[in-house]
């Protein structure tokens, strides 16, 4: 629905018969693509081409990452399930996910690589390898060109963040604090009046609040836990080293004599 936040401009040059191929980062969890699926993921500009070589301008989402190789596939020579889609310099087009396909099983082809195979003579040729999941756009047939409210856009962007388990207590109530400000501007936003006139941008709202409810319940629950906890390894109630510790002086307090009681005593308060 909304146009999504991409990398700069990379240029990027292709010789005659070449191999374009989109990746997901592996710390990226597949929470981004879902917050994604109604718009594109990249975008795709001829800057020029020659008889046996074309320059592409790329703009990636910031999770994705795309390298460029060799192919012996002739393009222009496909079946016509994977006509190709034909450019011309100043034209381009852009990556958008298939109808009703599962952000899951988009990302499972993006973590193994998304082929798209590149051709040119006086025009340039794209084309999918596999395109069932995947299906390049003309720029001027995309219709779907937005730019979200900025309450909307942190509120996306944080529940993409990949969920970390090794945060500690002071990390988890900073990730807790940042939530309940993205949901208090959220709140805000949702009375708004440009809320009120468009119902679909009141569901997006909606269904983002609560998913980021979803999150603090699991952040709550972490943090109480690392707080109650000394290590996630043992339950609630095992003793800490540091009370080991306390019971061994106790016993030992215990079984020496007063005046070795007395002695460390004052060694303690002339430290001090």
């Amino acid at each position: 629905m909304f146009e999504p936040l991409l990398t700069q401009p990379e240029i990027l040059k292709l010789d005659h018969h070449s191999r374009l191929i989109v990746t997901l980062h592996e710390s990226t969890s597949d929470f981004s693509l879902l917050q994604v699926m109604n718009g594109h993921i990249g975008e795709f500009i001829i800057v020029s081409i020659c008889d046996d070589s074309l320059s592409v301008m790329v703009r990636l989402h910031p999770f994705l990452s795309i390298a460029v190789e060799p192919s012996n596939a002739d393009v222009t020579t496909l079946l016509d399930d994977r006509t190709p889609l034909t450019r011309s310099a100043g034209q381009g087009w852009r990556l958008f996910s298939a109808l009703g396909i599962s952000p899951r099983m988009c990302a499972s082809q993006l973590r193994e690589g998304l082929f798209i195979d590149v051709g040119c003579n006086s025009q340039a040729q794209f084309s999918i390898v596999q395109s069932g999941m995947w299906q390049i756009v003309p720029l001027e047939e995309d219709n779907r060109l937005f730019h979200g409210p900025r309450e909307l856009m942190r509120a996306k962007a944080l529940v993409a963040r990949a969920v970390q388990h090794e945060l500690n207590t002071q990390e988890l109530l900073l990730e807790i604090s940042e939530l309940e400000n993205v949901r208090s501007d959220l709140t805000a936003f949702s009375c708004s009046e440009l809320v009120r006139r468009h119902p679909e941008i009141s569901a997006e709202v909606t269904k983002l609040d609560a998913q980021l409810l979803r999150k603090k319940q699991w952040l709550s629950r972490s943090y109480n836990q690392s707080v109650e906890r000394v290590s996630w390894q043992y339950s609630a109630n095992h003793a800490s080293k540091h009370e080991l510790q306390t019971r061994k002086l106790e016993y030992y307090k215990l079984l020496s004599t007063t005046a070795i009681n007395d002695m460390v005593q004052q060694l303690i308060v002339d430290e001090e």
